[in-house]
This record gives structure tokens, sequence and C-alpha cells, in this order.
């Protein structure tokens, strides 16, 4: 029989510590086993920074992007040597590259950063891609293609800008991405009925800019009546 050493209650046999002042219980004819609580010199598991992790990612990714365009290349110059058709799928890789592959190398997230790579990427890809070699594809690039690409990066830079001033609700983000989306459908319209004559285009666009702010209108509604956020967060768990 047994009995706690701090209270003197009587202890069961199979106790790890007493019921009434949770005192441990130590039986001195049992081995007892040491914990060691001291820090070892070096870590049983290797430890790689997060930043060695994003740059070898990135380096496979890139190998493996690399390595099919040096093989189109090589083919398109021995066996086909009317056209340079792996030149498409160079700008192409390229463009992915930057978008995908290139944040991956810095060391935390530049947002800004990567909106105006991307926007270069883009702007390159579509100048390489569809006016060199063709004649008279220069004023459709700058009257129609480069107007559309900026319009779109700063309806995207103001996004950006506004969500990182303050912490919005989810409904006022969705509300300014549908007035985004509405501004742009009217410009593009303008841009392509009246640059490239493309027709129909500004109706369509009239037509989705409409939408859009209807979309817009009914978020306003819900952002400034607090039963509606309340029904929504609780149907669709938002």
């Amino acid at each position: 029989m047994s009995y706690c050493v701090n209270c003197g209650v009587e202890l069961d046999k199979s106790a790890k510590k007493c019921a009434l002042c949770s005192t441990r219980v130590v039986n001195p004819n049992e081995p007892q086993k040491k914990e060691n609580t001291e820090p070892t010199p070096f870590s049983e598991k290797p430890f790689v920074p997060a930043e060695i992790k994003r740059r070898f990612v990135a380096y496979v990714i890139t190998m493996v992007m690399l390595i099919p365009n040096i093989a189109c290349t090589f083919i398109n110059a021995i066996f086909y040597k009317d056209g340079f058709w792996s030149f498409y799928v160079s700008t192409t890789s390229f463009l992915l590259w930057v978008m995908f592959v290139f944040p991956f190398y810095t060391k935390k997230l530049r947002p800004y950063l990567m909106w105006f790579v991307d926007t270069l990427g883009v702007c390159a890809y579509v100048f390489f891609f569809f006016v060199m070699g063709y004649e008279g594809k220069e004023k459709w690039y700058f009257s129609t293609a480069l107007p559309i690409i900026l319009i779109v990066s700063s309806l995207t830079l103001i996004y950006m800008l506004w969500v990182k001033s303050k912490k919005r609700h989810w409904v006022l983000k969705l509300l300014l991405i549908t007035v985004d989306v509405s501004v742009f459908s009217f410009v593009c319209g303008l841009i392509l009925e009246f640059g490239s004559n493309v027709r129909y285009a500004f109706d369509i666009g009239v037509i989705v800019s409409v939408c859009c702010a209807t979309l817009a209108g009914f978020f306003a509604y819900c952002y400034n009546s607090r039963h509606m956020r309340a029904w929504l967060s609780k149907r669709f768990f938002v």
C-alpha cells in the first residue's frame, strides 16, 4: 500500500498522480525514464528556409519549361526552315514564366512589382505574337490592343490600392469588381467599334456594362442593408 508524499492520502497501485492534490506518484523501486530537456546542438530534422524552397520550385519549373523550348527551336531550325514557328512557343512560355514563375524568385510577395512586370509582359507578348511579321498590324496594336491592356492594368491597380488601403468587406470587394467590369466593357466596346471597326462591339459592351452596373447596385444594397448581409452570411457562409 502506498501513500501520497504530499498529503498522505492512500493511493491506488495504478495511480500516476494523487487524486487529491495531483502530486506525481514516484515509485523508487521502478526505473525512471530520464527526460532530456536540454536542446541538442544539431536538429534531427534538416531545416530548409522557405525562400530556398520557393527558388528550388521555380528552378525546377524553369527547367521544365526551358527544355521543350530549346527542343522546339532546334527542330524548327533543322527541319522547318520556311517559318520560325518556335518563336511563338517561346513567347507564350516566356509570358507564362513571367506571370507564374517569376514571383517565386522574390523574397516576399510584391504585388505592385508583379503588376508592373505582368503588364509589360502582356504588352510585349501581344506585340511579338500578333504584330511582328504582319504588315499593318502596328496601327491595330497602338489603337486597340495597347489601350485595352492598359485599361485592364489600370483597373487592376486601382483595385489593389483600394483593397490594401483598408480592410474591406467582401460585399464591397464584389461591388468594386462589378464596377470595374462595367467600366471595362463600356470602354472596350467603344475602342473596338470606333478604333477597329468591329460591328456591334459597342452595343455588346453597353449591354454587359448595364448588366454589371445592375449587379453592382445589388451589392451596394446588400452592403447598406444589415439584414441582407446577415442573411447572405448565414445562407452562403461568407
